[in-house]
């Protein structure tokens, strides 16, 4: 049972999630009663593609890596999400089955939503529904910019795209000076759609153009606007 502090601090958590932007504060107390809790350990998988989807998730704390395997049998990471956004909708609204497998980067805090609750939401709050569609479809026209990136873009490029959208993203940490992306090539790589041998030699480039620093597992963005400059060829 929830306690009424507790319900209150996740009322404040559900309204900064993209699905509930100004829902009506009647549909915020029944999704904050309907949650269920979960903790994961850094390098769960919490859901792999092809499982049956029974609840959407919604990020509190930590960082999950959302991949696919290609037919070739790589694979594509497909987002870094951290909170307050949400995953799984997908197989709660068409597909039966998950179309990605998640895993958690560190220590992960979040909240599910089964699929009947989540059903009557969209059903009895049409705001929810419409913030779900808002959201579907950014996400289909990131990925559409992505992969033109992705796929005229040099690697040099596509590891700027890759630290850029991370930068922008807020999946760093910051101080005074600089952002640190804590990940490893191989992740970098997976981002980016391409080998890690390919990734570190980009990154010894990047790094020679003075707008990163780099040590094992980790990646300093120190000028994000040169990052830009490369990113669109003007440097």
């Amino acid at each position: 049972m929830i306690s009424q502090a507790n319900q209150s601090e996740l009322i404040e958590l559900l309204k900064q999630v993209p699905l509930f932007q100004n829902a009506p504060e009647r549909a915020l107390e029944i999704s904050a009663s309907a949650v269920r809790k979960r903790v994961y350990e850094p390098g769960t998988t919490i859901f792999q593609e092809g499982d049956k989807g029974e609840a959407l998730y919604i990020l509190a704390q930590g960082l999950v890596k959302l991949s696919k395997v290609d037919l070739g049998g790589h694979e594509k990471t497909l987002a870094i999400l951290q909170p307050p956004e949400f995953f799984g909708e997908m197989a709660l609204v068409g597909e039966s089955t998950r179309s990605a497998t998640v895993v958690t980067l560190n220590e992960v805090h979040a909240y599910l939503l089964f699929h009947d609750d989540f059903r009557k939401l969209i059903s009895d709050y049409p705001s929810i529904s419409l913030n779900l569609t808002a959201t579907l479809a950014s996400r289909l026209r990131g990925m559409d910019d992505e992969s033109q990136i992705l796929s005229y873009k040099d690697a040099q490029g596509r590891v700027a795209y890759v630290l850029l959208r991370l930068y922008n993203g807020g999946v760093i940490e910051r101080d005074a000076e600089r952002a640190l992306v804590r990940l490893t090539h191989q992740e970098l790589a997976n981002l980016a759609g391409t080998s890690r041998e390919t990734v570190t030699r980009a990154l010894k480039a990047l790094e020679g153009e003075g707008v990163i620093e780099t040590r094992p597992k980790e990646v300093f963005i120190t000028d994000p606007e040169g990052l830009e400059e490369i990113l669109h060829g003007i440097r």
